[in-house]
């Protein structure tokens, strides 16, 4: 997409949001939807983030997509859908938009203007460029943290440059690479590094979530290892506003693996 396409993308009404939902291993509970950005392109059809979201990037238009997307999900996490649901949101910050405090400042103008309390808000580190600056970024956290908001690294592997220090700071939890998770059952390397980064994340207090969840196995290796929350088309693929308490409902009727006494592997 060229960049005139894309910022009449942002203007019009091509952008969607829909939420996929992550649950508790423990017990399955429900506690949380992420807000991932859709593209309704008149031609091509609907987009996924992959497809646009690094062009938005590159076009210096990452900010106004992250307001938008902010935007619609406080929107629709307190319209009838979604309000009386009890769930937090997942919102994603690519680190150029992390970094900047007039984007902080927006987030709290938007969630305030919806009335959302700060603790309902989880906003997710995209580690789309590596961090060179942690002074700063550990600056924008402590202004999240102190705010009451959570705060996630997205797509944690080996491949994330400067790992370790980042770990370092005050995030509130991390999320395993999808990509890493569909091979943990056979790579003994990567369940090694998952095993490490687990470790890591809770002596710092922090949480662990597994992205990719798709099947029982994988679900049980997550549990055994100490996950502790998933993601992942077993519970969910990302769903309009209108889905969320139709799943919700059949979600509480728990899944015959969540009942199976195998389910600790």
């Amino acid at each position: 997409m060229l960049p005139g396409e894309l910022r009449e993308a942002l203007a019009g009404a091509m952008i969607e949001t829909r939420y996929q939902p992550i649950v508790a291993m423990a017990d399955g509970t429900p506690f949380a939807v992420e807000a991932l950005a859709r593209l309704n392109h008149p031609t091509l059809g609907t987009l996924s983030p992959d497809h646009f979201v690094p062009q938005m990037e590159d076009a210096g238009l990452a900010a106004q997509l992250t307001e938008l997307v902010s935007h619609q999900a406080f929107t629709d996490m307190t319209g009838p859908f979604m309000r009386d649901l009890g769930l937090r949101v997942t919102v994603n910050f690519p680190l150029d938009v992390l970094l900047a405090p007039l984007a902080l400042d927006r987030l709290e103008e938007q969630r305030v203007a919806a009335g959302i309390a700060p603790e309902h808000v989880i906003v997710e580190l995209t580690e789309s460029r590596p961090v060179e600056d942690m002074t700063t970024l550990r600056v924008s956290l402590e202004w999240l943290r102190t705010r009451g908001y959570k705060v996630v690294i997205d797509d944690v592997g080996p491949a994330v440059p400067r790992l370790d220090l980042l770990m370092e700071l005050p995030f509130t939890a991390i999320k395993l690479d999808m990509g890493l998770v569909r091979q943990v059952d056979d790579n003994a390397e990567v369940k090694a590094f998952l095993a490490s980064a687990i470790a890591q994340a809770h002596a710092r207090g922090m949480a662990v979530i597994a992205e990719g969840v798709e099947t029982v196995p994988l679900w049980r290796t997550m549990k055994a290892m100490g996950v502790d929350a998933a993601q992942g088309f077993l519970v969910a693929r990302p769903l309009p506003v209108a889905a969320v308490p139709i799943w919700l409902t059949a979600w509480n009727e728990p899944p015959s693996f969540l009942l199976s006494s195998e389910v600790g592997g």
